[in-house]
């Protein structure tokens, strides 16, 4: 079997789990990581014989995506603002939107030397995105999970990214919150009621304890109260996109009239980024 009849294989036992434009992304993605082969030689391989060897590891390949395992966790990597992380089932995997939020921190908050404490770091995505554009920034990132914290150490040292990372729970822990005078978040925010209209995918293989929460809106609680009483100026955070008057309200519980609430709509147009600027009492 050549290349090109294999490719037709992939899709046709793919096909019911992806849409076709997923099955296309897969396809370049496997042969770039099994063949090291770019989208456009992919096509002037169409003719090469695939030996059982190649087979093999396709094959292999191929049953994991079958069980919808994310195929950033086959290969053990993903990209996130232009840094290649590792990431396993231990972390959830970076999203597009979160990008946005990093260039909205950098965008507002410009050159000055800053001390930025990101929180819920998983693999140390934000963090390590911020020091790459900010080497000049002191970057402290923490996370409840130790098997996160590992990946996100990982990461670091590949990227050769200066960053204290310290295990911590914001709705427990304190003294480790006495830090920075900008924090940047992105909780686990999807109400656990709301599991049923995710992806299997994301179901089965990515952590719960990033994504889901009985009670999200107490990370966002917890968090502006613990800035309240550290000297930080703001606090930016993801959030769900749908609760936007529950958190001005809670902004506004939390911190009352020295504190100003502002939303930026993502590419899709949903106010999924809050900045919360604290004035001095």
């Amino acid at each position: 079997m050549n290349f090109g009849a294999f490719r037709q294989v992939f899709y046709q036992r793919l096909t019911k789990h992806y849409k076709q434009g997923e099955l296309q992304t897969l396809y370049h993605w496997c042969v770039e990581e099994l063949e090291g082969w770019g989208r456009a030689q992919a096509y002037l391989h169409d003719e090469d014989e695939m030996d059982e060897a190649r087979l093999s590891r396709w094959e292999k390949v191929i049953e994991r995506l079958q069980q919808q395992e994310p195929v950033q966790y086959i290969f053990g990597k993903t990209l996130f603002f232009g840094l290649e992380l590792q990431v396993d089932a231990r972390v959830l995997i970076p999203r597009p939107e979160t990008e946005e939020l990093v260039e909205w921190v950098l965008n507002s908050e410009g050159l000055s030397e800053e001390r930025v404490l990101d929180i819920g770091t998983g693999s140390g995505c934000i963090a390590l995105a911020l020091k790459s554009q900010r080497p000049q920034w002191q970057l402290r990132a923490c996370d409840v999970s130790e098997g996160a914290l590992d990946v996100a150490r990982g990461n670091a040292a590949i990227l050769h990214l200066p960053i204290d990372f310290v295990q911590a729970d914001v709705l427990g822990d304190d003294e480790v919150f006495d830090w920075g005078s900008i924090w940047v978040s992105n909780p686990p925010y999807i109400p656990a009621h709301q599991q049923k209209f995710m992806e299997d995918r994301v179901l089965a293989h990515e952590p719960h304890l990033a994504l889901f929460e009985d009670h999200p809106l107490q990370f966002f609680e917890a968090i502006l109260a613990k800035a309240r009483t550290s000297g930080v100026r703001r606090v930016y955070f993801e959030t769900h996109a749908q609760e936007q008057g529950e958190l001005e309200t809670l902004v506004a519980r939390t911190l009352g009239a020295n504190a100003t609430a502002t939303f930026k709509l993502d590419l899709a147009g949903k106010p999924r980024f809050l900045r919360v600027e604290i004035q001095s009492s």
